[in-house]
């Protein structure tokens, strides 16, 4: 595994078996315990263990964008982004501009990975029209890429940050704890992850707000986050905070490689994953979306080898791609 210098190991999950078990432990970036993607991490980390004996150790980070260069220099070897940050990533573009990472090659599409804003169950804040001249978390100084998820969400809803009161905040755990601290009104994350309960069950309850689904209101969002949608998010889903059947702004979340992972190996993770959707689902709810008939679909970007080869393998490979 290549370890970055300034982040400790977390979750040693002992050897591995066979050949795959005998290769160097990979090292799997996330963003910090109590975020969605740590969860991810370490869900995959344990199925491939359990399911192909290859051994994967979860490094938390101050977010997705601090592991992007990690693994296309090949100092970590795995890493979970969403759609936007990677594709910005390899082309060079946003928070990348002039900058590409040519050597992050897809492992897979996971699922629709929904985020939203939310306030205190009793808040008199009903929908996102409601939230003008509120105080939320702005600037995001370590982790950029969720400033523009949140642009999108206020795009959505006919709004700019100039419409609120912004409180300068570094990063998505801080906002977070920022919330429960009452500095905010109004809180952003990712629906289903750890960090959401434990908001849910320090401030006396949480409930999301529902974005705008019609076609006006997500132009708008595309217009910050191009492969945005709405998806339809029901009470009966039993996501904390979900509390109405509401809609949630959602996009691809990605499992990358850098090009240096071996095929093998790449190969084995890509078919525990696909395979084994139930096992990760028990780790992680979020894993019940994911479809493996959509693991290998074309978004424009380029897919590991052994990858590819699992997925031509198991007739999920597109055509003409």
């Amino acid at each position: 595994m290549r370890y970055s210098p300034i982040i400790a190991i977390v979750g040693a999950l002992g050897l591995g078996a066979g050949q795959l078990g005998a290769a160097e432990p990979l090292g799997i970036g996330t963003s910090g315990q109590g975020a969605a993607t740590y969860s991810m991490g370490s869900a995959i980390a344990k199925v491939a263990k359990e399911k192909a004996g290859l051994e994967i150790r979860v490094q938390p980070h101050g977010g997705t964008g601090k592991v992007v260069p990690l693994v296309n220099s090949g100092r970590l070897d795995l890493g979970l982004a969403n759609i936007l940050e990677v594709t910005n990533a390899v082309k060079g573009r946003g928070p990348f501009k002039g900058r590409p990472h040519p050597n992050l090659k897809l492992v897979g599409v996971m699922y629709p990975f929904r985020v939203g804003f939310f306030v205190r169950k009793g808040s008199a804040i009903r929908d996102h029209r409601d939230i003008k001249g509120k105080r939320i978390g702005a600037g995001y100084t370590s982790q950029r890429i969720i400033g523009t998820l949140v642009k999108a969400v206020l795009n959505n809803a006919g709004l700019t940050m100039a419409d609120m009161k912004p409180v300068p905040v570094v990063n998505i755990l801080r906002q977070a704890d920022d919330f429960i601290a009452g500095k905010l009104d109004v809180g952003f994350f990712a629906m289903g992850s750890g960090k959401v309960k434990q908001i849910d069950a320090a401030v006396g309850g949480i409930r999301f707000i529902s974005i705008d689904p019609s076609a006006a209101a997500v132009e708008r969002m595309r217009k910050v986050v191009s492969k945005s949608f709405a998806q339809l998010t029901p009470k009966s889903s039993g996501i904390t905070g979900v509390t109405q059947d509401i809609h949630a702004m959602a996009y691809d979340y990605l499992l990358y490689a850098g090009a240096h992972v071996p095929d093998a190996q790449v190969h084995a993770l890509a078919k525990a994953v696909a395979q084994n959707r139930a096992a990760l689902a028990a780790s992680f709810r979020a894993f019940n979306s994911l479809d493996p008939k959509k693991m290998a679909k074309n978004i424009g970007l380029p897919y590991h080898p052994g990858a590819v080869r699992f997925y031509k393998e198991a007739k999920l490979w597109p055509s003409g791609m």
